[in-house]
């Protein structure tokens, strides 16, 4: 994860219909055991959504805790969940966001400030990807954050445009 300095929060970039079918088909390599999609997700993304109704849940949160590299977990409901909190104790240092359904989520459109989660849509255009990340960086809280790529068709193209403006960017 990168550092949090005083003038920008600490960004992390996913996808958030993990789930989506046509994510199979454009991220997961060909004939790639559904078994495995876990951890290959958390090898090619820095944050990964997730709920406790997710039937994929346990094997998300362990590839998660046994990643090579560091991965944010936003954890979709509530924080009460008996899920998240055995994962919780077993890796106390790993980043987790948790985001209640009351809580605000950022978009281009929405108006919101202070929210540590975000959601924008694909998108080709660098300059619109990078107008969108500056933007939530200014509303969001100097703190652990994370911005999703929405959509019900997942853009793989989007999300690594804005991994590598955010490395250009220097968060």
């Amino acid at each position: 994860m990168r550092p949090i300095s005083p003038t920008s929060p600490d960004i992390e970039i996913g996808l958030h219909q993990r789930l989506a079918p046509s994510l199979v088909q454009d991220f997961y390599p060909e004939g790639m055991p559904e078994d495995w999609r876990a951890n290959y997700l958390v090898l090619l993304t820095q944050a990964i959504w997730v709920g406790e109704a997710d039937p994929d849940v346990v094997s998300v949160l362990e590839a998660i805790a046994t990643a090579p590299k560091p991965v944010r977990l936003v954890w979709a409901g509530d924080g009460d969940s008996a899920v998240l909190h055995n994962w919780q104790r077993a890796y106390p240092d790993l980043s987790v966001i948790v985001v209640p359904p009351d809580a605000p989520i950022w978009s281009p459109d929405s108006g919101v400030v202070g929210a540590r989660v975000g959601l924008i849509p694909a998108s080709t255009q660098p300059a619109e990807l990078r107008d969108w990340l500056m933007t939530f960086a200014a509303q969001a809280p100097n703190a652990a954050c994370a911005l999703f790529i929405a959509g019900d068709t997942p853009s793989v193209a989007t999300l690594n445009r804005a991994q590598t403006l955010l490395e250009l960017l220097g968060w």
